[in-house]
C-alpha cells in the first residue's frame, strides 16, 4: 500500500513529504534512510509516481531485483570448502581478527553499515540517523518473536557481532539482559561509550578474539545479522552451529547468511594465503549446510526468508528463523 497520506491523488500538486520518502526506503529498498539528508534529497520530486519512479530506477533496487533473477532449483555448484583442521582454524580466525581490529579502529561506524554518511568525517552530522537504523533493526527482531509467540520480557539475548552497539540498545530495552559479542576491540570501545551514554545496565559486552567460537552465555534469543557474511565459509559453518548451541529450551535463532553469489567459490588454502587487505570481505554458505547444522543441533527451522541484507544482486542473502524444542 501507499502511504495515506498520498493515496487522494494531489500527489502531482503537492510534492512529496517525509513520510513518503520513508516509506519508499523501507517497502522498496527494505532498509531505513541512512540520513536525513538523503530523505531530504529525494523530496524534490514532484509527485509520488516520480518519487517511486526514481526508487524503482535506481542502482540499489535494480541490484535487488537481479537477485532475484537466478533463483532456479539447483543453483549452479561449486567448490565451497567447508571443513577446516585445527591450524587452518587458528589462521583463518586470526586472519578475520585483524581485519576486524583494524576496522574497529579506522572507521567504526562506516564498518558497520557502509555508508558515506557514517565514516568518521561525515559522522557528527549523521549520528542520530545511525542510531535510528539500530532501533528500527531491533523492533524487527522483536516482530518476529512475537510472531512465534515468543515475549522478550523477562528473556536474555546473544547479539553476535554487535559493532558500536547500533542495535544493542534498540534490544536492551525489552530484553532483562543482552550479551553482546565482538571481535574488534574498537568496536566494542564504542559500544561501551553508547551503552554508557544512556546508561543501559542490562548488557555485558564481550571481547571475542582469542577465538570466536567459544561457547556462549545460555540465551533464549540469539540475534545476528550481516555479520556472519564477513567470515569465510567455514567460520560461519561453525558459528551457526555455536549459535544453535547456545539455545535454551524454546529458545529462538535469528541470524542472516548470504547463501548463494554468482561466480562464489571459496578454496581454504588459497584463501590463508592470499596478501591480507585488513578490509571487510562478503562470502557465503550454501543453504544445504546451514539446514545440517540445524539438524544435527535437534532443532528446528520455522522460516527462511530472502532478505537482501546484502544490498548486492550478485547474492542471495537468507534469514534464518530457528527454535529448539521445549524439553520433554
Amino acid at each position: 500500500m501507499f502511504p495515506k497520506s498520498r493515496v487522494d491523488g494531489v500527489a502531482g500538486r503537492c510534492g512529496v513529504s517525509r513520510d513518503d520518502v520513508v516509506w519508499c526506503y523501507r517497502t522498496l529498498l527494505r532498509r531505513e534512510p541512512e540520513s536525513e539528508a538523503v530523505v531530504k534529497d529525494q523530496m524534490v520530486h514532484e509527485s509520488l509516481r516520480a518519487l517511486v519512479h526514481a526508487f524503482v530506477e535506481s542502482r540499489e533496487f535494480q541490484q535487488m531485483k537481479g537477485a532475484r533473477a537466478f533463483h532456479p532449483i539447483p543453483l549452479p555448484t561449486a567448490r565451497i570448502d567447508v571443513r577446516l583442521d585445527q591450524g587452518q582454524l587458528a589462521a583463518a580466525i586470526a586472519k578475520v581478527k585483524a581485519a576486524w581490529s583494524h576496522l574497529g579502529r579506522v572507521r567504526p561506524h562506516y564498518s558497520v553499515l557502509t555508508h558515506e554518511e557514517y565514516l568518521p568525517e561525515n559522522l557528527p552530522r549523521a549520528i542520530d540517523m545511525f542510531w535510528k537504523t539500530g532501533e528500527a533493526e531491533a523492533a524487527r527482531v522483536f516482530g518476529v518473536l512475537e510472531a512465534h509467540g515468543v515475549e522478550a520480557e523477562g528473556k536474555t539475548c546473544i547479539e553476535y557481532g554487535c559493532g558500536v552497539g547500533r542495535v544493542t540498545s534498540g534490544l536492551a530495552q525489552r530484553f532483562q539482559h543482552v550479551h553482546a559479542y565482538d571481535i574488534s576491540p574498537g568496536h566494542l570501545g564504542e559500544a561501551e561509550k553508547r551503552i554508557q551514554s544512556i546508561g543501559m545496565q542490562n548488557v555485558s559486552l564481550v571481547l571475542c578474539s582469542d577465538s570466536f567460537l567459544q561457547d556462549l552465555q545460555p540465551c533464549d534469543v540469539f540475534y545476528s545479522r550481516i555479520v556472519f557474511q564477513h567470515n569465510p565459509p567455514p567460520l560461519i559453518d561453525a558459528l551457526v552451529r555455536a549459535a544453535l548451541r547456545s539455545l535454551r529450551p524454546g529458545g529462538i535463532a535469528i541470524f542472516q547468511v548470504p547463501t548463494y553469489a554468482v561466480g562464489y567459490s571459496f578454496d581454504i588454502d588459497e584463501w590463508l594465503q592470499s596478501p591480507e587487505s585488513l578490509e571487510m570481505e562478503m562470502h557465503c554458505l550454501p543453504q544445504p549446510h546451514i539446514f545440517q547444522a540445524i539438524a544435527e543441533a535437534k532443532c528446528l527451522a520455522l522460516e527462511v526468508r530472502e532478505d537482501g541484507s546484502t544490498g548486492d544482486g550478485r547474492f542471495i542473502s537468507n534469514t534464518f528463523v530457528v527454535r529448539r524444542p521445549q524439553a520433554s
